[in-house]
């Protein structure tokens, strides 16, 4: 070790081998390491304001990061196998595909930060996409992985450069005190050095946080989510393999015995088979009537919003009302242990129905129990059919101790409208202090006529500092204007956004005006949005060039947009030369808009192929109408899909059909979302052989075309029993509304209803809800209403009124249901 100046000392240390801990360093100090080089030590001054090591706030190098402990399922042993290992990972179709691949996806958020999100159901595969894509893109990057993503936000100014954040299970982020914003997205997504999300999401969380509230007084319940979700690429993960993917597994499974086994099942998908899921299905089927107890108990806690281990006490009181009479009564000692073995026993090494898990310090006892993922798919996981019984809802009021824990099963209670088991949860979260409890018990009590409870509620928020306090008495009080606008020009960010989402912008053009702070970007972005909005492109087009010499992600895009927009022809071909590839997309259509398309096409070549699929799709668009096949044939044959796809739109116009049928079968055959393309060529030029043996080969999307055939030729038993066969795994949703439509219109209302509601079906609830409301179909939307939808309160008591049964409405809001679904002949009391 050698010293500096005279003044440099390093005192209280402690040296051993290749180790030095440092205590007290004044001055500057150097290491000399040996042949490796020199360490330069920084002086006490400086290593008090340094950030801490990446290490130090739990990062780890993206490729030294545990599969397992991400999320990937441990996978099943087979003999042969090694137990520790991953099975081989068998490419996916997703992972590389233009347009929405996640790779290329990660690649492009590399550059410049970027939120990705997969959404798939249990058991798919997701996250081991995820995993490997970023193992494979980015290996040196560091990861942090969270427990709790709100704690990301006092992090932002240590956090190191080049990061992923792995947000595996997206739900888990977004609720309880520390909840992940889209606030804390964007001020990721503005530091210097790029930042990259990745997560996965249930498809049923997908579709219920990007619902948009009809009106202002709609639901707000999923609004945090959906602003969260605006934020993020997604990529939707089929449960099926496609026959490419199929292929790729066969040849990895010669040497790998779990992908064989799973090869060779018929009822599951390879990757579930990996997960265990045959075996989890087993154990649930085969249980006895106290095992089946205990593990529906804890399916319908976790399906009911609770996200903490599932306590044993809440198991133990709750399973007595998932048996019956003659079961409680014969029910031998230890039943509750014997069920609890039973249901935590691992199966295959990889998972167990339920899994022990311990939260805290403490070791050798859980603090509860978590459900795998697959036991809730199989069970049900858009919600169980069948009701939790009253002991259940006891049970959670007595033994949940997380407040956000609470108010989630408070509030499921409610939306079931069983308001005698909602009212004693919600309370309890209210009496710890809980803002959304006092909001959303006061709703409750609003709508049952319980004008003293929603009193109470109002009193308890203006009396609260919460900074939400004041806005949720608002919308309590029935969405007040003057003092929603009052919030707003508080400073209340989130009332600022009601008046922007919900139909005033210039007053919020104003609001946000009269308090701008020159340093918050996002706000600025917000402004020039509602400038553009208003068609004041002019006064957008100032700040968006600000944000742009700011960095701030997406601003580039909306500026070359509005460039677009202007015709600034000149400004667009300046950030063209800049070398970004949203302003050459727009300078491309606009110089194709003012008859120039050739010199488009010649300016995009020289971006194509870096991996940027909306210039690719701009070049095969304009080579498409200039009629270029042959270019479009090259660079279908280089694999571009998009060239493929406007190659075969042009042969077919020409009358080649054959050609393009040619072009598009290469693809098609390797599982490429342009067998949708083919399916439907196939179908509108006659070819219905080739359709059918598609079909009979296993392509969905062929299933999907001959269902559209059979509806088109009124033979809608044929159109069932496809569309059963296959049409909703195509992922071809339109398919379902058409044949519910030809349904209905001959009158069998009876099986477009079973269509509709039956297991695996792909209508989006609030089409289902609107069909239901059309027929009148009340025991329909009693069962969506039983199932959590609370949607489907107000269609069905408007549906009561129309057939002239208002005193069962006004009976069912104001007295709500009890636990087994009778109307209650009094209202909620506490």
């Amino acid at each position: 070790m050698a010293a500096g100046p005279e003044r440099s000392r390093v005192e209280h240390s402690v040296v051993g081998r290749d180790l030095f801990q440092f205590g007290d360093v004044s001055g500057g100090v150097t290491l000399i390491t040996g042949p490796e080089g020199t360490v330069r030590v920084p002086s006490q001054e400086q290593t008090d304001t340094a950030p801490p090591a990446p290490s130090a706030l739990g990062c780890v190098r993206v490729r030294d990061a545990d599969a397992i402990r991400l999320g990937v399922h441990r996978p099943i042993r087979v003999t042969g196998a090694e137990s520790t290992a991953l099975p081989a990972y068998v490419p996916r179709d997703l992972d590389t595909r233009d347009g929405d691949g996640v790779r290329p996806i990660i690649t492009a958020a590399a550059r410049d930060g970027g939120f990705v999100l997969l959404v798939g159901g249990s058991s798919v595969g997701k996250t081991r996409s995820l995993y490997e894509a970023i193992r494979a893109l980015l290996p040196d990057w560091w990861l942090l992985h969270p427990a709790d993503a709100g704690t990301v936000a006092p992090m932002l100014d240590q956090l190191p450069g080049r990061l992923v954040i792995w947000l595996d299970e997206l739900q888990n982020h977004v609720s309880g005190t520390h909840q992940l914003t889209a606030a804390t997205v964007r001020d990721l997504l503005a530091r210097p050095e790029p930042v990259v999300l990745v997560g996965t999401l249930w498809p049923h969380y997908y579709d219920a946080w990007t619902a948009t509230p009809a009106s202002a007084t709609g639901d707000e319940r999923n609004r945090a989510e959906r602003e969260l979700l605006k934020l993020a690429e997604t990529v939707h993960v089929s449960a099926v393999l496609s026959p490419a993917e199929r292929g790729r597994a066969v040849a990895l499974a010669e040497s790998d015995g779990r992908l064989r086994l799973a090869l060779d099942s018929q009822d599951f998908g390879l990757t579930q088979v990996i997960a265990g899921a045959p075996q989890l299905v087993h154990r649930w089927e085969n249980a006895d009537p106290y095992a089946r107890a205990v593990m529906t108990a804890a399916v319908d806690a976790t399906l009911t919003g609770v996200q903490s281990p599932v306590p044993e006490g809440l198991l133990r009181s709750a399973a007595p009302g998932y048996c019956g009479p003659a079961q409680r009564a014969g029910a031998p000692d230890g039943w509750f242990e014997e069920a609890l073995r039973y249901a935590t026993g691992p199966l295959l090494g990889a998972t167990s129905a339920l899994v022990p898990v311990s939260d805290g310090p403490g070791m050798g006892r859980p603090d509860g129990y978590r459900v795998a993922d697959y036991v809730l798919h199989h069970t049900g996981r858009a919600q169980r059919a069948a009701l939790p019984p009253e002991a259940f809802w006891q049970a959670c009021a007595e033994h949940l101790t997380d407040r956000a824990d609470v108010v989630r099963t408070g509030a499921a209670a409610a939306a079931r409208q069983r308001l005698t088991a909602a009212v004693p949860l919600l309370r309890k979260a209210v009496e710890a202090g809980s803002v959304p409890a006092m909001r959303e018990l006061g709703e409750l009590y609003r709508r049952s006529g319980e004008a003293a409870g929603a009193q109470e509620m109002a009193d308890r928020l203006t009396a609260s500092s919460d900074p939400d306090a004041a806005l949720y008495r608002t919308i309590l009080a029935g969405w007040d204007f003057e003092e929603l606008v009052g919030l707003a020009e508080a400073g209340n960010q989130y009332a600022v956004g009601h008046l922007i989402e919900y139909g005033h912008p210039r007053l919020a053009i104003s609001l946000l005006l009269d308090d701008l702070d020159p340093d918050d970007l996002w706000s600025w972005y917000r402004l020039a949005q509602l400038f553009h909005d208003e068609d004041e492109n002019e006064r957008a087009i100032p700040i968006l060039e600000m944000l742009h010499q700011r960095e701030l992600p997406d601003a580039l895009l909306f500026l070359a947009e509005l460039h677009k927009e202007e015709g600034n022809i000149e400004r667009l071909y300046e950030l063209t030369e800049d070398g970004y590839f949203d302003a050459a997309c727009c300078l491309a259509d606009l110089l194709h808009d003012k008859g120039r398309t050739d010199e488009g096409i010649e300016m995009l070549w020289d971006f194509v192929d870096q991996g940027n699929g909306d210039v690719d799709f701009m070049l095969a668009h304009l080579l498409a109408k200039t009629g270029d096949v042959d270019t479009l044939l090259e660079r279908a044959a280089e694999g571009h899909a998009d060239a493929v796809r406007e190659v075969a739109r042009l042969l077919r116009d020409r009358g080649d059909v054959e050609r393009a049928v040619a072009v598009l079968t290469s693809y098609a055959d390797e599982g490429s979302y342009l067998g949708g393309d083919l399916a439907e060529l196939l179908r509108v030029t006659g070819r219905l052989e080739e359709l059918r043996a598609r079909a009979a080969s296993g392509d969905t999307y062929a299933v999907g075309e001959l269902t559209r055939v059979a509806i088109e030729e009124d033979d809608v038993d044929e159109a069932v029993r496809l569309h059963a066969l296959g049409g909703r795994t195509a992922g071809l949703f339109d398919t379902t509304r058409e044949l519910v439509n030809a349904l209905v219109a001959r009158g069998e209302t009876d099986r477009a209803v079973a269509l509709i509601m039956g297991p695996g079906g792909d209508t989006p609830p609030y089409r289902r809800r609107d069909l239901l409301k059309r027929l009148g179909r009340t025991e329909e939307l009693r069962a969506l209403l039983d199932q959590g939808d609370h949607h489907a309160l107000w269609d069905l008591v408007e549906v009561l009124r129309v057939q002239g049964r208002a005193a069962e409405a006004d009976a069912l809001l104001t007295r709500g249901l009890t636990a087994d679904g009778r109307v209650l002949p009094t209202g909620p009391a506490d």
